[in-house]
């Protein structure tokens, strides 16, 4: 019995969106007869084979944009605007449905939010193109192309204003990262007595400029001590290469070795003042 349970719980949510599948098909065919009805004029059996198809898949966005269509066309205005609303609010990229509704309230002296849906449908097109041109052309009629195209200006500048913020925080975060990485690099090079590394860790940080302030004071202290202990220990080695040096009567070599300490020594006491 528990076997049986598990199969049917496996296989129910197949079932279910197999029986989805079937129910989207139908409703799409519902929708191709009921717009067959609409182009021969009949309006009723029109509006009865979107409804159903509406039915079947209420998330039809097409066929609410239909049934919008024949409702206004019969004078059924409040629920023409229900399904133009409802079609965007199933698909915001739903096209004809801004273009549909810009009509509706055009016919209707709402001159208001025709110029938003005109508006809204000129952004979404492109110059030249037909609905483009359509849009423009009703947005002159209505008498508010110039306010709407100085708005979309605005609206450019203000998004294009806002990329250039992000690009700018995002290069900024990067460089905080890159910053962070070089920090950790250097500091874990600094405790394992890889002097040189740890120099040039720090020195990269600084190059970055971090805009964390802590970031930044740490790393000067710390690129400031592992600068003295890296001078500090080739002070060292080379004045005990020197002895070797001297040890062997290579006086030639002990004499460059002591200069490179001499070197290394005048700049511990160059940075110390």
């Amino acid at each position: 019995m528990r076997f049986l349970l598990v199969i049917f719980l496996f296989c129910y949510p197949l079932h279910t969106s197999q029986a989805q599948e079937l129910l989207k098909d139908d409703a799409r065919a519902y929708r191709e007869n009921g717009y067959k009805l609409q182009t021969a004029g009949d309006l009723q059996g029109a509006l009865q084979y979107y409804e159903k198809a509406a039915q079947m898949d209420p998330y039809f966005g097409q066929v609410q944009n239909d049934l919008g269509i024949v409702y206004e066309a019969v004078g059924n205005n409040d629920q023409a605007l229900a399904a133009y609303k409802k079609a965007l609010e199933i698909d915001p990229n739903y096209l004809p449905t801004y273009t549909n509704l810009a009509f509706f309230y055009e016919k209707s002296g709402d001159i208001k939010n025709a110029t938003i849906y005109w508006k809204r449908r000129y952004i979404a097109g492109e110059k030249g193109d037909y609905w483009w041109e359509v849009s423009r052309q009703h947005l002159i009629k209505l008498g508010t192309y110039p306010q709407v195209r100085k708005e979309i200006m605005e609206e450019n500048a203000a998004r294009l204003s806002r990329e250039v913020i992000y690009k700018n925080e995002q290069e900024r975060l990067m460089l905080a990262e890159e910053a962070r990485l070089h920090f950790d690099v250097g500091n874990r090079a600094l405790q394992e007595g890889e002097y040189d590394i740890a120099v040039r860790e720090f020195s990269t940080v600084l190059s970055l400029d971090p805009v964390d302030r802590d970031i930044k004071s740490q790393t000067k202290d710390l690129y400031q001590e592992s600068q003295r202990l890296y001078l500090r220990r080739e002070a060292l080695v080379n004045t005990e290469n020197a002895l070797d040096y001297i040890k062997n009567s290579d006086y030639l070599s002990a004499g460059d070795k002591l200069k490179n300490a001499i070197s290394f020594l005048l700049r511990i006491i160059q940075d110390n003042k």
